[in-house]
C-alpha cells in the first residue's frame, strides 16, 4: 500500500513538472507573433502618428487593447534609434525577446539565457 501510494505522489508529481514546463513554453511560443504585431504598430505609432517613445505603451493600451492583453504579464520596454523602434520583452527583471521594427523575425530569443532586462541591441540598423 505505501508503495503504490509513494509511486502515484511520484506520477503526480512528475506531470505536474511537466505540464508546468510545457505550458510555460507554450505562452512564449504564442507570444512571439504577437511580438511582431506589437512592434510594427510601435513603430507605426512613433513615425506616423508622432507619439513620443515615452507614451507609445499608453497609447497602444488604447488603441490595441486585445494585443497588449497578451503582454499583461510581462514588462515592455520601447526606444526608437537610428529609425528604427525596438521592443523589449522582460519578466522578473529578465530580458526574454528584443524585437526591431524593420523585419518579420524576432530578433534576439534570450529565453535560454539569464540576461537582466536591457536593451543588448545597440545602434539598430535596417537593412530594407
Amino acid at each position: 500500500m505505501k508503495k503504490i501510494l509513494v509511486k502515484s505522489l511520484l506520477i503526480i508529481l512528475v506531470s505536474n513538472l511537466i505540464i508546468g514546463c510545457s505550458l510555460k513554453s507554450d505562452n512564449l511560443i504564442e507570444l512571439k507573433p504577437n511580438l511582431n504585431k506589437l512592434t510594427k504598430r510601435a513603430n507605426s505609432a512613433i513615425k506616423r502618428r508622432g507619439i513620443a517613445v515615452e507614451d507609445v505603451k499608453d497609447y497602444l493600451n488604447t488603441n490595441s487593447p486585445i494585443l497588449m492583453e497578451n503582454f499583461k504579464d510581462y514588462d515592455l520596454k520601447i526606444k526608437y534609434d537610428n529609425k528604427v523602434t525596438v521592443v523589449l520583452v522582460c519578466k522578473d527583471n529578465k530580458a526574454i525577446y528584443e524585437d526591431l521594427s524593420c523585419d518579420l523575425k524576432i530578433d534576439e530569443d534570450y529565453t535560454k539565457e539569464d540576461k537582466k532586462c536591457s536593451f543588448y541591441i545597440k545602434n539598430p540598423i535596417c537593412n530594407n
